[in-house]
């Protein structure tokens, strides 16, 4: 049986210490015995795993972590998108989705040059360390071991989510391994290891505090450790973790990830530690996500705070906003037509079932009041010049006059544009441009909201009860979440004829989690985990505008020629290196690669 030693799966575990002040030499007057005896020190090796999570607001990404499946593009290119779409899963070592392989000291937190799997395993590694010290702690009250060791657990869960979700089953990593520690495990199956890490959950959840004092803000907490359950059993639930039920879902585990759920809201709703905010303007729903004032909102229950403060302008302008509003940007997200199409018409049907009533010549009037609080379109004021408003100009030709528009044509020589007439307004406040100069605002990357727990109650609710059946131990039907969802936002309830049975509601359900969580690193995983990529990546559409009068335009829809991708079952599932494949007897490969 082999010793991996190179496996970036364990590299992290297998290193001596993940701390640099762990790493001093005895000489020094330091030994890793005396960094765990004491609370400050302990919790400073501990708070390491709070800044080693996934931002996808990095301004390396350049728009490529809203560039994923059908969501969006970006025109960047070396960012994580983009082997992703082009079905390059095997070819990069570094890249920051698919990659193994990190040259960054084990004491860095540089999260814009670590692939995934890389921070998941250093976090891995710190937390199995913490744990094994607990006993070591000579200057900490119970409550504060408690909370140390129920963030040790959340954490262990959380960065073994992130792997599992992307690679499957693995196999357990529940301790601290030493060089000469056999390393070569079989693996789990995808519901054995969510069992593992529920269990985690369970043990996090009696553990943490129900809130934090102000000054520890962003801290997780006994909501976190249940909120963070009910998106575990979903999963584990989906139709691509169930081969053995011919890749459809497992209607038990979604009995239990429903009352996981509902657990999950019922606990927020009795102790009012979060809420789900207001959302009937624009300007209420972007607090949930942005504020100048507040660093996380109500609705955010596990989300990491930027530990500089607030954002800097380089992480808006590569993100989202085009070259002719900020200063340096050449790259940034753009919505695809594909997720225009999914905002439904304010009457709550879809664009596809409303016939004449919905024109494809004036596509945005009378859609979803989500699409005007997300989507960014030609036409829309946003931001001023100098005082005079900004009106997006997005159309592409011109037969009406001479003139280039200022937002998509006259970059157009460049090839950087989003070259889809979109934009992403969710995370972009309006006055963050080159001309009013505000980036300052507090904007979080948002792991879980309550908004998604009455979505994965919805989801679970349906496949095992159906639309409108309660939920045994609840007072709510998937339908009813789904309701409250929309009611939030001022849309229409559910219409009759999308609730007929599960199939049919199952679609709509699908739907308002693509709305309603938007841009926010959900899509790609649920498309995959719905088992539906392959169909739904076949074809990613563009409207072409041209300008044929004064206030004229019209309208194309066409594939997108440039950002085909390529998904085949393989896909559904990241590979385990080559290279890596070569060193262990007892690891199994994902299938098709």
């Amino acid at each position: 049986m082999n010793k991996v030693k190179y496996l970036v799966v364990l590299i992290a575990v297998v290193c001596i210490s993940c701390e640099d002040y762990l790493d001093k030499s005895p000489d020094m007057g330091i030994t890793e015995e005396e960094v765990f005896q004491h609370f400050l020190s302990y919790r400073g090796v501990l708070d390491k795993v709070y800044v080693l999570s996934n931002d996808p607001f990095l301004s390396t990404h350049g728009g490529g972590r809203f560039a994923f499946g059908d969501e969006g593009i970006s025109t960047a290119k070396g960012t994580c998108h983009r082997d992703v779409n082009d079905g390059n899963y095997m070819l990069t070592r570094d890249n920051l989705e698919l990659g193994w392989y990190t040259a960054e000291p084990m004491n860095s937190v540089a999260t814009n040059k670590m692939p995934i799997i890389a921070m998941a395993m250093r976090n891995l590694r710190t937390v199995n360390l913490c744990i094994s010290h607990i006993d070591d702690l000579i200057d900490a009250t119970e409550e504060q071991r408690n909370h140390l060791l129920g963030q040790a657990y959340f954490f262990r869960a959380w960065n073994y989510f992130e792997i599992i979700r992307r690679w499957g089953g693995m196999f357990k990593i529940d301790k601290v391994y030493e060089p000469d520690d056999e390393l070569d495990f079989p693996r789990l199956s995808y519901h054995e290891s969510t069992d593992w890490l529920v269990s985690d959950l369970d043990r996090a959840y009696e553990l943490l505090p129900e809130k934090w004092e102000p000054s520890e803000k962003g801290r997780v907490t006994k909501a976190a450790a249940l909120a963070l359950k009910s998106m575990a059993l979903l999963y584990s639930a989906s139709p691509s973790m169930c081969p053995e039920l011919n890749y459809n879902y497992d209607v038990e585990l979604c009995k239990k990830a429903a009352f996981a759920a509902w657990e999950a809201i019922d606990y927020i709703n009795r102790t009012g530690c979060h809420r789900l905010m207001p959302g009937k303007t624009a300007a209420e729903y972007s607090k949930i996500f942005y504020n100048k004032d507040v660093m996380a909102s109500d609705e955010a229950i596990f989300y990491q705070i930027k530990r500089t403060g607030k954002r800097s302008a380089s992480e808006w302008n590569a993100n989202f906003i085009p070259n002719s509003m900020c200063a340096s940007n050449v790259h940034c997200a753009a919505p695809t037509q594909n997720m225009v199409d999914m905002f439904e018409l304010a009457d709550g049907r879809r664009i596809q079932d409303a016939g004449a009533d919905y024109n494809n010549q004036n596509p945005y009037v009378n859609r979803d009041p989500r699409f005007y609080y997300d989507i960014l379109y030609n036409g829309v004021k946003w931001g001023n010049n100098k005082g005079k408003p900004h009106f997006f100009e997005l159309w592409e030709y011109n037969t009406y006059d001479d003139s280039k528009s200022s937002d998509m044509m006259a970059l157009f020589s460049q090839g950087y544009n989003p070259r889809c007439p979109y934009l992403i307004r969710k995370w972009w406040p309006e006055t963050a441009n080159k001309w009013e100069n505000d980036y300052n605002y507090y904007m979080p990357v948002i792991y879980i909201r309550v908004a998604q727990l009455y979505l994965d109650f919805a989801e679970a609710a349906n496949e095992a009860y159906g639309p409108e059946e309660k939920v045994p131990g609840t007072n709510m039907s998937a339908v009813d979440a789904i309701n409250i969802i929309r009611e939030r936002v001022g849309a229409v309830p559910v219409r009759n004829e999308y609730k007929l049975n599960k199939e049919i509601f199952r679609e709509r359900i699908r739907n308002e989690r693509a709305v309603e969580l938007c841009f926010e690193d959900h899509r790609w995983y649920d498309i995959r985990r719905w088992r539906i990529a392959k169909d739904v990546v076949k074809v990613i559409y563009k409207a072409v505008i041209t300008r044929t009068g004064k206030n004229e335009y019209h309208y194309d829809y066409i594939e997108h020629p440039d950002y085909k991708r390529v998904f085949e079952d393989k896909h559904y599932w990241y590979p385990i290196p080559k290279s890596q494949m070569e060193m262990l007897n007892h690891v199994e490969q994902n299938p098709g690669w």
